[in-house]
């Protein structure tokens, strides 16, 4: 009897909690959703006046990359990778333009699936770096069902190699940074406290 006076009661509280999504949680995320939709919908309507009332030198003023320092993109880079709390490595290889300083990034991430969405999600919204990440994989990391590895890369950088090797170590993360005589440029952060 005292079972099924507790199935009954688990199904009330059941009932109770669908009706809270029902009634509350999804109303609230539509209105969330309704006012995501505006607000791309007005950031796409001022990039069109943008893109409209520019001039053709403006247009390629905007074009121009500036080269990136290999610091900045270790510090930034690297930052992002200690903050989110996943190892990361890249590769600077020279890009198939054959542009001279011209490289594509090879990034492999590993991390949960939250620390790894955080991190691109925060390097592609970083406008210091102005990235587009291509060629995404995510992938279960051997011998762990709790990490992932993600791959992608990031096309077309403007790159100032200076042809030293740098090494700095700290207490949560050792950064290195071997350039190669094919000018590969590696960088690996291991965030393990």
């Amino acid at each position: 009897m005292n079972g099924i006076k507790q199935k009954n009661s688990d199904l009330d509280n059941s009932l109770e909690k669908v009706s809270t999504l029902t009634s509350v949680d999804e109303p609230k995320a539509i209105l969330e959703l309704n006012e995501s939709a505006k607000q791309l919908q007005i950031a796409k309507e001022e990039y069109n006046d943008k893109v409209l009332n520019s001039s053709s030198d403006d247009i390629a003023e905007a074009r121009i990359t500036r080269p990136y320092e290999t610091e900045f993109l270790q510090t930034v880079i690297g930052n992002y990778a200690k903050d989110k709390g996943i190892n990361l490595r890249y590769e600077l290889r020279q890009a198939s333009s054959g542009i001279q300083g011209e490289y594509d990034m090879y990034f492999t991430i590993t991390g949960s699936y939250v620390s790894i969405s955080e991190f691109v999600s925060a390097i592609e919204k970083d406008s210091s770096l102005n990235f587009r990440i291509d060629n995404f994989k995510l992938l279960p990391s051997t011998g762990d069902t709790e990490t992932l590895q993600a791959t992608f890369n990031v096309k077309a950088l403007n790159v100032k190699i200076d042809g030293v090797n740098r090494t700095s170590n700290g207490n949560t993360n050792t950064n290195t940074v071997n350039n190669n005589l094919d000018n590969t440029n590696t960088m690996n952060t291991n965030t393990a406290q």
